[in-house]
């Protein structure tokens, strides 16, 4: 499942004055002592209930659930996922990519938290790191419009204009279904030179950036 943010065509802006994640105090998941193996299922339906309060932008409640989840079992890298999404939305830039970092470990074939890694370098202008981790999320779904789009815009943010570049932006235009992507892709192409249907009305701005959630394992 995928949540666009905002839904816009709004681009990823940095905190003022970021150069890097910015650090903060990661509160410690609170296991289980009285039950030390891991109670998956509990973990699983939590998870499935904070990505309905995510839905319904209840970061506080969402944030609760999911560390209760943690708590029945660290490992279920779900959870740590949308904890970071979470982390992300509210603009705690050092605690999502932790997140996202434990849960890249934790789901080794997954694009999912290595694409979210890429918006989160890239909202605070680290957009080599950015870049590194969207081509991994490319490389475990070469077939995924999002991250070929989101992997062109961090390229075109860096002045990268290349055929590299027109090819994610050419996947775009012919795959993507969502219109604005389609849209904006078209006008970058035409922008670096490179030949694409006419299109009404272009978009100015790069689309919004959206990250992707986990709703099980």
């Amino acid at each position: 499942m995928q949540r666009m943010l905002i839904a816009a065509l709004v681009p990823l802006a940095c905190l003022a004055g970021c150069a890097r994640p910015q650090r903060a105090q990661r509160q410690p998941y609170v296991t289980r002592a009285e039950d030390p193996r891991r109670d998956t299922d509990t973990a699983r339906r939590l998870n499935a209930r904070a990505v309905e309060s995510i839905g319904r932008d209840d970061h506080d409640q969402a944030e609760t659930a999911l560390k209760d989840a943690l708590g029945a079992d660290l490992f279920f890298g779900p959870a740590h996922n949308n904890l970071g999404l979470v982390y992300y939305e509210t603009e705690r830039y050092y605690l999502a990519a932790w997140e996202f970092q434990y849960a890249a470990r934790l789901m080794p074939d997954s694009p999912e938290p290595r694409n979210n890694l890429g918006l989160v370098y890239e909202a605070v202008a680290r957009l080599d790191e950015a870049r590194n981790w969207y081509n991994e999320a490319l490389e475990l779904a070469p077939a995924s419009t999002e991250v070929a789009g989101n992997l062109a815009r961090a390229r075109l943010r860096q002045g990268v204009k290349d055929r590299r570049t027109a090819e994610l932006l050419e996947t775009v235009v012919m795959k993507d279904p969502r219109p604005e992507w389609t849209r904006w892709a078209r006008k970058q192409l035409a922008l670096i030179g490179e030949s694409a249907p006419p299109t009404r009305a272009p978009a100015d701005e790069a689309p919004e950036a959206e990250t992707q959630d986990g709703e099980g394992d």
